[in-house]
């Protein structure tokens, strides 16, 4: 027996119908897991934001409801799991980075700011860079000596401009992201380095960075002289002898690496153990989360001298 053919515009509408109840079902189950982000009990808080999370973007507009919603409680959850689900794209995205075979220390910086604010334009601070880097080529033509026309880039940046530590601050996010030290002026060492570094490779200078423990220093060239300077204190100019004595009377004994300039990974990774330091201190558990998941991918590359700041 020979059945009557389908119509195509039934089965269409059919499985229309199908697909907008699936949605409605998702849309229900979300809304659900959300209204349990209130509950009083921990393993049920806990339970609800595992399955939001799977959901990734899906769950988002239900989030966004309950940011605003009447329970206290709920905005708070609620928020923390809306920035946890923003921030994992760009967490993904920083590890594929830094795990490349070349990276740049000024474009890996950048990247670190979506961290705390996904949508971040680097533009902005990029011409603030350039601005900075064409005041150092100008006052560097002026010279023949090459050491003498690095030396530029401390007498624009750290005494002109006012680059310098923030001891009384120093693990505050501002003092560690890139574009905010390049707002504030004011920044922890390995920022500050990095900030000489990217003007004056704008400006046509060659330096180092030296990744001392817990103090990253910059080491100005010239032909066959070089100078080492610390961008906290302004640009003031260091030993290599004084360095080495400071670091045995600290227990740190030596190591010839840290007078050797680190690679841009080696920073990159450096200033993430910063940035995760930072999230700790002030509390900032999702952002901490993040960045510890991130220094477990860089793992396998780890170096030896990647200390804090």
């Amino acid at each position: 027996m020979t059945g009557f053919p389908s119509d195509p515009l039934t089965t269409a509408s059919g499985a229309a119908v199908g697909a907008a109840r699936r949605r409605d079902a998702a849309r229900a189950r979300l809304e659900s897991l959300v209204c349990l982000l209130e509950d009083e009990g921990p393993a049920i808080q806990a339970v609800a934001a595992s399955n939001l999370r799977a959901a990734r973007r899906a769950a988002a507009p239900a989030l966004r409801r309950a940011s605003r919603a009447a329970s206290a409680a709920g905005r708070v959850r609620a928020r923390a799991l809306l920035a946890d689900l923003e921030r994992a794209p760009v967490v993904r995205r920083i590890a594929g980075y830094l795990t490349r075979d070349c990276v740049d220390l000024e474009r890996g910086l950048f990247l670190l700011a979506r961290l705390s604010a996904p949508d971040f334009d680097p533009r902005p601070s990029q011409r603030q860079l350039d601005e900075l880097a064409r005041e150092v080529a100008q006052r560097a033509r002026a010279r023949t000596d090459p050491l003498q026309r690095a030396i530029a880039l401390v007498e624009v940046l750290g005494v002109e401009h006012g680059f310098q530590g923030a001891p009384e601050e120093f693990h505050r996010a501002d003092r560690v992201h890139l574009d905010r030290v390049l707002a504030t002026r004011r920044g922890i060492p390995l920022t500050l380095c990095a900030v000489y570094a990217a003007v004056a490779a704008r400006a046509g200078l060659r330096v180092g960075l030296l990744p001392l423990p817990g103090h990253v220093l910059l080491r100005l060239f010239g032909d066959s002289t070089s100078l080492i300077v610390d961008p906290y204190h302004r640009g003031e100019v260091r030993s290599e002898g004084d360095l080495k004595r400071q670091l045995q009377a600290r227990g740190h004994g030596f190591q010839p690496v840290w007078f050797r300039d680190a690679d841009a990974r080696t920073l990159l990774r450096r200033q993430v153990a910063n940035l995760a330091r930072s999230a700790e201190l002030y509390g900032r558990r999702g952002e901490f989360a993040a960045l510890r998941s991130i220094l477990t991918a860089l793992e396998p590359r780890r170096a030896t001298s990647a200390t804090a700041s």
